[in-house]
């Protein structure tokens, strides 16, 4: 097992041609910017090509809206999200999921409602008369996780098709966790049902990126995230170098250790037990 190093995102500005970010744990943590961090991406987008490659659960255009009030220069053709990914399936819904006519029961926030906006698609309430359900749900540490069980078993027992626009599983809020849609996915799995996920680590949702950049070789592409089994694991998968922040999910794998040998000792271990290796650890500061 090597040791990982730690290095600074402008230490390595030109080792790279394009870099993609992740939001939740590397841009924000809740509601709550990390300090420096929009300086940061902004010098970098100043003199390459930056992506934001999200398993947020919303349209393009909802997301690049959110990042621009963050301060964040961005046009919505670098936002790549696994709301719009979810969408696009659903546009082509006869070709991808030769569903003809799609009737969506979607199971989430009403937050989460511009995902189904301008689909042309038949929406439901009632779980028994769809052909896909569509998966956006969250539950917040202390709200019952158990409440949407009978519709996942209603989904299952039917054998619709079953999409999760967001395979997170748990995302950091501050001093508590947030059950992603990612969550009750597995609950379905564990059911016996059949997922669609269409976010990272998936590699359709990398291609996105790719495609757009069929000059740029692989390795001039990194991908900056705090998740192993989503934002390493997905750049793995496709072949792009990949960097771990000590921020968001990745905080619990060293934050009981003092010193930074002794993190990135435990990052990589962690690493090893994921099968998901970073190329390095990642400082996002000026």
């Amino acid at each position: 097992m090597h040791q990982l190093q730690y290095k600074n995102i402008f230490s390595v500005i030109d080792d790279y041609d394009v870099f993609l970010f992740d939001l939740w744990g590397v841009i924000i943590e809740g509601d709550q910017l990390y300090p420096g961090i929009v300086d940061v991406v902004n010098a970098v987008s100043t003199n390459k090509q930056v992506f934001f490659v999200s398993n947020a659960p919303r349209s393009k255009l909802w997301s690049h809206k959110i990042i621009t009030s963050w301060g964040i220069k961005t046009t919505p053709e670098m936002v790549i999200t696994s709301g719009e990914a979810a969408r696009q399936l659903l546009k082509n819904s006869t070709t991808k999921l030769e569903i003809e006519l799609p009737i969506i029961y979607h199971l989430g926030a009403d937050r989460n409602d511009d995902i189904t906006q301008e689909l042309n698609c038949q929406l439901t309430t009632e779980i028994n008369d769809a052909n896909i359900l569509l998966l956006t749900l969250y539950r917040d540490e202390g709200e019952d996780i158990n409440q949407f069980d009978q519709i996942l078993e209603s989904a299952v027992s039917r054998k619709i098709i079953n999409i999760c626009a967001n395979p997170d599983i748990i995302i950091p809020r501050q001093e508590s966790y947030r059950y992603c849609a990612g969550y009750f996915a597995q609950k379905l799995e564990q059911l016996g049902g059949k997922v669609i996920y269409t976010g990272k680590p998936y590699t359709e949702i990398y291609n996105q990126v790719i495609l757009k950049l069929p000059l740029v070789p692989k390795n001039r592409i990194l991908m900056i995230g705090d998740t192993f089994e989503t934002d390493i694991l997905g750049a793995n998968r496709v072949g792009i170098n990949s960097a771990l922040v000590l921020t968001g999910n990745a905080k619990k794998f060293h934050q009981s250790y003092s010193t930074i040998e002794d993190k990135l000792h435990s990052i990589d271990l962690s690493a090893t037990k994921f099968e998901a290796q970073p190329n390095f650890v990642i400082e996002l500061t000026e």
